[in-house]
């Protein structure tokens, strides 16, 4: 029975971690959605030891900032997550994003990002990003917003077990969407298509969708579905990799 509880345990961990550390990273339920200058942010640090028939350690950090100052907005992540049991790494990724808005009308933005990120589990030993180009703002009300961008992303990785380091010119387009439905539901769903612009053959679309359900004021029902299709992913490494997740959060 101990052994059974220690593998769900290790099972449900590794799940998580895998949750939060797709090779497309979604920033969009990242922003903090004010419009007031000053800073804003959060920090989260998680160190857990699980100890049965074998030792589990995890670690994790999470670092949200956002800066706003009159058109400008300065965002910075930051996301680590590490899983050992015994002697076996279930996970040893994250990544760090730097990102520059500058709003030029009510329904145009210019964005700048810049990416680190590792993922051995996925066969991803480092990958850089750096990129730019327009945000548009198509609807923005009390229970309803869309965007979408189109952004020109410079990429490089270095893929594990292979000679041949990669440099790309991408197109990172996405639409995102959130909506509060008869004031009740929240839905929120974004969508990335990220071609190779020198080979339209190669390419990767993500999706990141949210839903919670209140049932009342102190019982949610939350929803979440992460999805990624690579044309071009690492040997031994599904193009189609997934995640979905349901869950009751209780508010005392």
């Amino acid at each position: 029975m101990l052994r059974l509880i220690s593998k769900g345990f290790i099972i449900l961990i590794v799940c998580f971690a895998f949750s939060l550390n797709a090779q497309v990273i979604n920033i969009e339920n990242k922003r903090f959605l004010n419009d007031t200058n000053g800073w804003v942010g959060n920090v989260d640090f998680n160190f857990n030891v699980f100890n049965n028939t074998q030792q589990v350690l995890q670690f994790s950090n999470v670092i949200r900032v956002q800066y706003q100052k009159n058109r400008s907005r300065f965002i910075l992540l930051n996301d680590l997550n590490f899983i050992k049991a015994g002697n076996t790494d279930f996970a040893n990724a994250g990544y760090q994003h730097f990102r520059y808005n500058y709003k030029v009308s009510k329904w145009v933005t210019l964005e700048a990002f810049t990416q680190t990120q590792y993922n051995p589990v996925l066969k991803l030993d480092f990958r850089y990003l750096l990129g730019a180009g327009p945000r548009l703002k198509l609807l923005k009300k009390e229970n309803a917003r869309i965007y979408i961008a189109a952004l020109y992303m410079y990429e490089y990785d270095d893929i594990m077990n292979d000679e041949v380091n990669l440099y790309e010119h991408r197109l990172s387009s996405y639409v995102t969407c959130s909506f509060l439905i008869f004031k009740t539901i929240d839905l929120t769903s974004t969508t990335f298509y990220q071609p190779n612009i020198e080979n339209t053959s190669d390419y990767r679309i993500a999706n990141d969708s949210g839903l919670e359900i209140h049932i009342n004021k102190h019982l949610n029902f939350k929803s979440s579905f992460n999805m990624l299709y690579d044309t071009k992913q690492p040997v031994g490494i599904p193009d189609l990799v997934y995640s979905f997740r349901n869950g009751l959060s209780i508010k005392f």
